[in-house]
């Protein structure tokens, strides 16, 4: 089988994984802040909280941001808005903490990130007593096109701005790391991530009060002073454990070797489809880091449902992925959507990943091309 996103793992991963054995420590220890530590020099924030995963760094970000489902009797006056493709994560988050799904726009074309367009319609009309926040996720790592604009029509509207560079560890915009530029950001080195953790996240942020918050809300509810089961917000155990963390400080610095291996993997897949009709690319923007390498399949390369050429290359042994479903689709999610969101739902039909992790060479490659050739009657 050739993997989809094996992570790569080596003995600097073994040697920190027992130093943190050994150690004695478990769960909370000194590489758990080794990891905070290492997140803020990677985005250049200040504050960092580690966190059990990525999901729960969304969750606690929103949390200390205020945002709450409404008493008895209240209007629904807090939101999230998401773009359409991205992790289904956003949606749970926004039906636990607000009690009702995000409010779900288009995205744009090039980098299927959140689209400024459609922000910028939707972000205006909101009543100013409401509260919430806007989520804007690097896909596959690669910067969102439209990041600059959408911080700078937040800042005018006066919403917080949460990145989700979940994808995309390490990847730059206008010579800046991406993470530097929400209020707060959100990263996962959940085991498949380009940084590989286990489950782990971790928040970050500039603001002294919210990283306070973040930390109470990740840490059961315990406030600073932390007096032995004495909760005074609902929080919850979100606390990141040393064994995962000492496993992603160890990745963190190996990150540029990691990120040099993703971009030439992702170059080769683009050497080798450039001359074949009907098959797109996703658009670089800033520098991507190419966590994972997707391509789009037009009719003019085959008029296969491209689940069913996934599932042809899975019967050869090739591990592949659809793209995410847009979050309106989700069943829990459906009345989030806010307009329609064509590119989305193309991608949903057209969109495949291609193998991107370790243990994909030239080999593997060449062979995933002409599996894909015989697939469509081409080879």
């Amino acid at each position: 089988m050739i993997p989809l996103n094996q992570p790569d793992l080596g003995p600097a991963e073994e040697a920190a994984v027992l130093d943190a054995l050994q150690s004695g420590w478990v769960t909370g220890g000194a590489y758990v802040t080794k990891f905070e530590e290492a997140f803020c020099r990677l985005t250049g924030r200040r504050h960092a909280v580690a966190c059990s995963s990525g999901t729960m760094a969304l969750w606690v970000a929103a949390k200390a941001l205020g945002l709450r489902i409404p008493r008895e009797h209240e209007p629904e006056v807090d939101f999230l808005v998401s773009g359409a493709y991205t992790c289904d994560a956003v949606a749970n988050v926004a039906v636990s903490v607000i009690g009702r799904p995000p409010s779900v726009l288009p995205v744009e074309e090039d980098t299927w990130g959140l689209s400024i367009d459609a922000l910028a319609r939707w972000l205006p009309g909101i009543g100013r007593d409401w509260k919430g926040a806007v989520v804007l996720a690097h896909i596959y790592g690669v910067p969102a096109r439209d990041t600059v604009a959408i911080r700078a029509l937040c800042r005018a509207q006066g919403v917080p701005l949460i990145e989700d560079c979940s994808e995309a560890h390490g990847a730059m915009l206008d010579g800046k790391p991406v993470g530097s530029f929400g209020e707060i950001a959100v990263f996962s080195c959940r085991g498949e991530k380009l940084v590989s953790g286990g489950q782990l996240g971790v928040a970050l942020t500039d603001d002294d009060a919210l990283s306070r918050r973040m930390r109470q809300y990740a840490e059961s509810g315990l406030p600073s002073h932390r007096v032995r089961y004495w909760s005074t917000v609902p929080g919850l155990n979100a606390q990141a454990g040393n064994l995962h963390a000492a496993l992603a400080c160890a990745q963190l610095e190996r990150l540029p070797e990691l990120i040099k291996a993703r971009v030439e993997r992702h170059e080769g897949w683009r050497q080798r489809l450039a001359e074949l009709p009907g098959i797109e690319f996703q658009k670089p923007h800033g520098f991507p880091v190419w966590w994972l390498t997707a391509i789009v399949i037009g009719p003019e390369f085959t008029h296969m449902r491209v689940h069913d050429l996934a599932a042809g290359l899975g019967e050869a042994g090739v591990d592949t992925r659809p793209g995410f479903y847009p979050l309106y689709m989700l069943p829990h999610a459906a009345s989030g959507m806010v307009e329609p969101c064509p590119v989305s739902e193309r991608l949903l039909d057209r969109a495949l990943i291609l193998p991107s992790g370790a243990g994909v060479g030239e080999a593997e490659q060449d062979f995933v091309v002409a599996e894909m050739l015989r697939l469509v009657g081409r080879a």
